[in-house]
C-alpha cells in the first residue's frame, strides 16, 4: 500500500494541524487507531456478557440460572437468517436442477423426440423442484443454526455440526404423499 493510500485512511481529526510532517507521525496514528479499535471491541464484549440471566423460577428460594443468553434473540435476525439460507439454497438448487434437467433431456429418448415446449416444461419443473428443495433445506439449516446459537451457543463448529446433522436427517424422512 502506498503512502497516499495509507494517508487516505487516517481520519481528518487525527491529522496533526501543527504543521508537523505527517509521515513522521503516521505510524503513531495508526497504532492509536488500532488500540482504540481493540478497546472498543473489548467494551462491546463486556457489554454483551452483561446480558440478563433468565432464571427458571422467579421465587426467592430458587434463583439458579437456567440458561444464559449470550446471543440475544431477535425475530428480525431469525427472518434474516431464513431469507439468507432460502436465497442461497434457491439459487444453488435452480442451477443444479437446470443442469440435471439438461443432462436428462439429452439422454432420454422420449424427450429427444418431444417438442421444444415439452422440453422447456420438463426443465422448468425440475428446476423449480430442485430450487424449492434446496431453498427449504438451506433456510432450515440457517434457522436451526441461529436457534442453537441463541439457546446453547456451542460455538461455530457445534452449531454447524448439529444443524447440519438435523437438516440432513430431515432429507431422509419420506412422507407418504
Amino acid at each position: 500500500m502506498s503512502s497516499w493510500e495509507r494517508a487516505r485512511y487516517i481520519p481528518w481529526d487525527r491529522i496533526p494541524q501543527t504543521g508537523t510532517n505527517l509521515e513522521e507521525q503516521k505510524e503513531r496514528i495508526f497504532r492509536e487507531l488500532q488500540r482504540e479499535t481493540i478497546e472498543d471491541e473489548f467494551l462491546q464484549q463486556d457489554r454483551h456478557s452483561e446480558q440478563p440471566v433468565v432464571t427458571g423460577k422467579q421465587g426467592t428460594d430458587s434463583a439458579k440460572p437456567f440458561t444464559s443468553n449470550k446471543v440475544p434473540y431477535s425475530n428480525m435476525e431469525l427472518l434474516r437468517q431464513a431469507a439468507f439460507g432460502g436465497c442461497l439454497g434457491t439459487i444453488t438448487g435452480a442451477v443444479f436442477g437446470f443442469m440435471d434437467g439438461m443432462r436428462t433431456a439429452q439422454e432420454s429418448s422420449v424427450l429427444q423426440n418431444a417438442s421444444n415446449v415439452a422440453k422447456g416444461r420438463y426443465l422448468m419443473q425440475g428446476t423449480t423442484r430442485s430450487a424449492t428443495l434446496f431453498g427449504v433445506f438451506f433456510g432450515g439449516f440457517h434457522i436451526l443454526k441461529y436457534g442453537l446459537k441463541v439457546t446453547l451457543d456451542p460455538g461455530d463448529v457445534g452449531e454447524i455440526g448439529v444443524a447440519g446433522a438435523a437438516s440432513v436427517g430431515t432429507l431422509f424422512a419420506r412422507p407418504a404423499w
